[in-house]
């Protein structure tokens, strides 16, 4: 079946669905017609920003417009560069550089001239993590210091788990979830993403990104790229969204029957870094998160680690593919048109890493719909240097949209790459400024980049203090080493938009 780009066709269909997210089943209605009204106000099928998203941005160029005038770059409220800053994967090493490369970004004067933060896997962590502060943006000092701090009870997070235990949805998604919050972001966060709707524009807007499995596996492009937001949740290319702050209730006609909690942030983390989330990789991640000395095997600690064991038992005897992660998210609906990908027209639908398909959070700020100047883009991925950036020239090709110029003679220092590219965009391409992490700056050859990667491994969590604390000073050095060339490209989107708006 084709599929035809940028039109899914629901604009003529009246249907109704019950989409519950941590897995359990959406309930179909036979008699789809009628009410349309209602439907469209539920399932929201457009190429333009959601009502609350706009509001949220046009209240967020206010204090970019400041940011960049404190900088001496001279713009007007009708003419602010749309900057995002578009973070990697790469597990805890992706967490905690991301903190440390903002960290710098706001001792540079240079953070509040973000409108928007995207991530995928190991960054989004650091964004659940930052997120909790509501002024997280002015208070990055605080965010670093609680990066080494005591953490969270052990209790706090096993009574999370046995809670969890109950519903018919538990999965690896829940223990890797809170593993990832608690064991490694040190903090156990019960909140959920829709309650930042209502925030003030003090920080960048949040894009989450994730995939859908089916589509991934055997599907078009267009059905893969899933994002959730404060206000949204829905297909990038298929224009198809929902309120977050529903997603986990039941409707019928587009009208709301009956209403389910949303999913916390403890299990969206577990969700969006599910790549890591196999039976092996757990089980090495809680003894040292545990945090008890060698030798001292005391009955408490017996108990305790006896109970997260037997939670991984009682999930692996449950499902056969742990990066599956149960069914988060099923969908079942009556779609008759054929524009509509075949990977997406069956009973259920699930939700995994985006890593697994580009290992950066780019498809969400490709197009119109955001229309993207600048974005800034420190990579920590392991593998191939530059890799995410060919996936994201070819994505971008296969859904027509545009993206900058990308020279393959840059793949040469793969092994051994600069701390920094741009990659220019002319009229409608944004353009690309494209960090690595380590680099010629501070790796003296190509070996050295190959220990740190080993050294800083995506599979070995969690890093201590003295791993964390050299991630976090890497990313400010590579950052502030930029400074003058971020600046440079700030004020060349600046122009840019001028030129983009006068027509």
């Amino acid at each position: 079946m084709q599929t035809q780009r940028g039109n899914t066709g629901f604009s003529g269909l009246g249907f109704c669905f019950w989409l519950m997210i941590s897995g359990v089943a959406l309930q179909t209605v036979d008699n789809m017609e009628g009410n349309m009204t209602a439907s469209e106000e539920t399932i929201r099928h457009s190429s333009s920003l959601c009502a609350g998203e706009q509001q949220y941005i046009d209240r967020r160029k206010e204090v970019v417009l400041q940011a960049l005038n404190n900088l001496q770059i001279n713009c007007n409220a009708d003419l602010v560069p749309h900057i995002a800053l578009v973070a990697s994967g790469g597990g805890q090493r992706a967490a905690v550089s991301l903190i440390g490369f903002l960290y710098q970004l706001e001792k540079e004067a240079m953070l509040n001239t973000l409108l928007y933060i995207g991530g995928v896997s190991g960054s989004t962590w650091s964004m659940a993590f930052l997120y909790n502060d509501p002024q997280w943006s002015s208070n990055m000092d605080e965010a670093v210091s609680k990066l080494s701090g005591p953490g969270v009870e052990l209790e706090h997070a096993v009574a999370w788990l046995a809670e969890q235990s109950k519903e018919e949805c538990f999965s690896l998604t829940d223990i890797w979830g809170v593993l990832t919050s608690a064991g490694i972001m040190k903090q156990l966060d019960k909140r959920h993403l829709s309650e930042e709707a209502s925030r003030n524009a003090t920080n960048p807007y949040p894009i989450y990104c994730a995939l859908e499995k089916h589509c991934f596996s055997h599907g078009p492009l267009q059905g893969k790229w899933f994002e959730v937001s404060p206000h949204e949740a829905g297909f990038t290319e298929l224009n198809l969204f929902v309120e977050t702050s529903l997603l986990g209730s039941k409707f019928h006609n587009g009208e709301l029957i009956e209403k389910k909690p949303e999913m916390d942030m403890i299990r969206l983390q577990g969700v969006l870094g599910c790549a890591l989330a196999h039976e092996e990789v757990i089980r090495d991640v809680i003894p040292p998160w545990l945090n008890v000395p060698i030798g001292d095997v005391t009955t408490e600690y017996l108990r305790l680690y006896n109970v997260l064991r037997n939670l991984i038992t009682l999930t692996s005897s449950t499902i056969q593919d742990p990066t599956a992660l149960s069914e988060l998210e099923k969908l079942q609906k009556i779609l008759d048109d054929d524009s509509v990908p075949d990977c997406l027209q069956t009973k259920e639908f699930h939700l995994i890493d985006a890593g697994l398909l580009i290992n950066m959070a780019y498809p969400s700020f490709l197009g119109e719909k955001r229309d993207i100047d600048l974005i800034i883009a420190p990579e920590s991925s392991a593998g191939i240097m530059f890799e995410t950036l060919i996936l994201a020239r070819n994505y971008a090709a296969e859904v027509n949209k545009p993206f900058p110029q990308i020279d393959d003679k840059i793949l040469e220092e793969s092994n051994w790459p600069k701390d920094c590219y741009v990659f220019e965009g002319k009229e409608k391409e944004p353009t690309i400024i494209y960090m690595p992490l380590f680099n010629q700056q501070n790796c003296k050859d190509a070996e050295e980049v190959r220990e740190k990667m080993k050294e800083f491994s995506t599979f070995h969590l969690p890093f201590s203090e003295e791993k964390i604390n050299f991630l976090l000073e890497t990313a400010k050095t590579n950052m502030k080493n930029n400074r003058e060339i971020v600046l440079r490209e700030m004020r060349k989107a600046a122009l840019r938009r001028m030129r983009k708006m006068s027509g």
